[in-house]
């Protein structure tokens, strides 16, 4: 690892061994004073937070064979996603206790969750898209469920894992077709210049890159809540613990944007023809699921659930 490949890994990093620091911390705080675990986590946000003034302004560094990037939008997406989670501790500090579910690994997932998103917005590559995604993921499978043993709780968590595992096979297979489509390659620049024809590649299959970029569209919209894909969200948002919710709301939403813009944008502009209009299908789509679902709901909370399935169809 070279001195800018270790710069730009060190927001994910510093993030993982805050983790690290209060799971162990956790083994020797008593139980009646487990809130110094969320003040703890909220240094960890704060360090990453300053790390980010380490990466070069006004220039994209590259790292690890061009799998991650550090620019300005990755910064900027960066700082979103450290500020939600910060903001999410800050509300647990005072939640967990009140619901006697104030336990140290929830912490230590927040950032680990926190970490994937931020690797997400720096994925130049498809293999890291999926890493990070499963990075945010996991954490939140069993965040979801914190609030064990409360039946809605458990059942949140059991749904978003199973859909989400479904999610991730899809994405996968998308990935893998790409591949196979481009003659070995999954980093953006590659593809695109496959694409293109700077780059020699007898095995380039233009009939699997469209089934690839339809399945890669629709496993990311799983996780931003696009309609037909948006059928976890009302009871996940309803059974997981509100803290859980509100970060699931801003941050998982922004992250999954965050890799459809970088996908789309730079590995597949050439098949804008194909997903543009897949897009503007998905968009007025979410749009009416989530706005008009959102009217008929006694729930607050699965109420905001539409609603933000609606916002994901304004962004999109």
């Amino acid at each position: 690892m070279t001195q800018s490949e270790f710069f730009v890994i060190l927001p994910a990093l510093t993030l993982a061994v805050a983790a690290m620091v209060v799971l162990i911390a956790d083994l020797f705080i008593p139980d009646d004073r487990k809130r110094l675990n969320g003040w703890l986590t909220l240094v960890g946000f704060v360090v990453a937070a300053l790390t980010l003034t380490a990466w070069p302004s006004g220039a994209s560094v590259l790292a690890f064979s061009g799998m991650l990037v550090a620019d300005g939008f990755a910064a900027f997406l960066s700082l979103i996603f450290l500020i939600a989670g910060a903001v999410a501790t800050g509300l647990a500090i005072s939640y967990f206790p009140r619901f006697n579910i104030d336990r140290g690994e929830a912490y230590a997932l927040l950032l680990l969750s926190t970490s994937g998103m931020v690797l997400m917005a720096q994925a130049q590559d498809l293999i890291m898209v999926f890493l990070a995604l499963e990075l945010l993921s996991i954490p939140l499978y069993v965040l979801s469920g914190l609030a064990r043993p409360r039946l809605s709780s458990e059942e949140s968590a059991l749904k978003y894992f199973l859909l989400g595992s479904f999610a991730s096979g899809i994405l996968v297979y998308g990935i893998a077709l790409v591949f196979g489509a481009t003659g070995g390659h999954t980093d953006f620049a590659s593809i695109l210049t496959v694409q293109v024809g700077e780059i020699s590649s007898a095995l380039f299959d233009p009939f699997l890159m469209p089934i690839g970029v339809a399945l890669v569209l629709a496993g990311l919209a799983f996780k931003a809540a696009v309609a037909p894909f948006h059928m976890w969200t009302p009871d996940v948002y309803e059974g997981a613990p509100s803290v859980v919710t509100a970060f699931m709301s801003v941050a998982v939403k922004a992250a999954a944007f965050a890799a459809l813009l970088r996908v789309f944008t730079q590995a597949f502009p050439l098949q804008a023809a194909q997903w543009e209009g897949a897009i503007a299908i998905l968009a007025g789509l979410t749009l009416i699921i989530g706005n008009f679902a959102a009217l008929a709901q006694s729930n607050v909370k699965r109420m905001l659930a539409y609603s933000s399935i609606g916002h994901a169809g304004y962004i999109l």
